[in-house]
């Protein structure tokens, strides 16, 4: 449609057609079907099916061998049952991060990591933390394991 409308304002600024003969042609451009839009394409039907991991029980196995390896963290929704956050972190990976804080907080935290750290690894195996808040609707729980 744009080219139409090139070619028509070409022909009247070479006089081959008149003003008038042009606006009448320009009309008649603005009047040709516009090509039509892909259709949208329709909403999956079907979802996607995600497995709720269930909330671990307080009382926990204790692993097979010595120290613990992993702190899992789970932020459980009261109402509907459902896990909102599930994290399972390497002991080590956590040792990690906190270490790496603790560079980087500019000394906003003033308790010794290592302590902390090693304090978990005495209890050994078992629930550290276990809050359920009624207001904001949730269960909080931190294990070790």
């Amino acid at each position: 449609m744009e080219n139409s409308r090139q070619e028509i304002l070409e022909l009247l600024g070479k006089g081959k057609i008149t003003a008038v003969e042009a606006a009448e042609m320009l009309a008649a451009v603005g009047r040709e079907p516009v090509a039509e839009k892909a259709p949208e394409p329709e909403p999956v039907k079907a979802e996607i099916p995600v497995e709720e991991e269930p909330m671990p029980v307080a009382e926990i196995k204790k692993s097979s061998g010595g120290d613990p390896h992993w702190l899992r963290i789970r932020v459980r929704n009261l109402q509907t049952g459902k896990n909102k956050v599930s994290v399972n972190l390497p002991l080590g990976m956590f040792r990690f991060g906190l270490g790496m804080a603790q560079k980087f907080s500019g000394g906003l935290i003033d308790f010794d990591i290592d302590d902390m750290l090693a304090a978990i690894q005495q209890q050994g195996d078992g629930v550290l933390v276990d809050v359920q808040d009624e207001d904001g609707n949730e269960h909080v729980q931190i294990v070790v394991g």
